[in-house]
């Protein structure tokens, strides 16, 4: 956890989607895997909360809700996390993820089916780490994700048995809605970033 900056596998996959927030398995112990949260905070959006994250003492209040979207061209997970720096406006992420089509998707979420935490990583617009913290994942939790993993497979399965599987229309039906919600920028697709009551965080 003694992260300086992002990894440079983490680094280039968000400059490559210009993305603010993103998933990815990666290696912090050792030589085990697990899927991290990171969170890019970018322009003066975000100024009030680079400085309440550069001056956390212990772990802010989060949450994080996965979703299951079928849709008729593919299965998209959303991932929701969001972070109390301010009690009445948090900082919101909202992953999409297409666990049918990307192995990377796949993995970030069979993982958060099995490990025991999640870490958390809020860098500024160089990628250096202000805070970061864990949280525990409960079974409970961990058999839900397992639970929605499986139902996103088995969805995957019988659109592709009909040849209309496309996890980038899946996607643009996806972003389309996201589009029409006030107060959210997204940098390509995948991943947004915004705070609630209309001020954007920019990626």
């Amino acid at each position: 956890m003694g992260m300086r900056v992002f990894p440079d596998s983490v680094r280039a996959a968000m400059q490559a989607r210009d993305t603010a927030v993103t998933c990815l398995p990666v290696r912090l112990d050792a030589d085990c895997w697990e899927t991290a949260l990171f969170f890019r905070l970018a322009g003066p959006e975000c100024k009030q909360d680079r400085h309440i994250l550069a001056r956390a003492e212990r772990p802010l209040p989060v949450s994080i809700e996965l979703e299951l979207l079928e849709l008729e061209h593919a299965a998209v997970v959303t991932l929701r996390a969001e972070v109390f720096t301010l009690a009445d406006d948090p900082l919101v992420g909202e992953i999409l993820l297409t666990p049918g089509a990307s192995s990377t998707h796949f993995d970030a979420l069979k993982l958060l089916c099995e490990q025991k935490r999640l870490c958390w990583f809020f860098a500024d617009q160089d990628f250096r780490v202000l805070h970061s913290q864990q949280n525990p994942i409960g079974q409970e939790q961990r058999t839900g994700f397992d639970e929605l993993l499986r139902d996103a497979v088995r969805h995957d399965a019988l659109i592709r048995a009909s040849t209309r599987y496309d996890a980038q229309a899946a996607l643009a039906e996806v972003v389309a809605h996201y589009e029409l919600r006030e107060g959210v920028t997204h940098g390509g697709p995948g991943a947004r970033q915004h705070k609630r009551g209309g001020n954007a965080g920019s990626g």
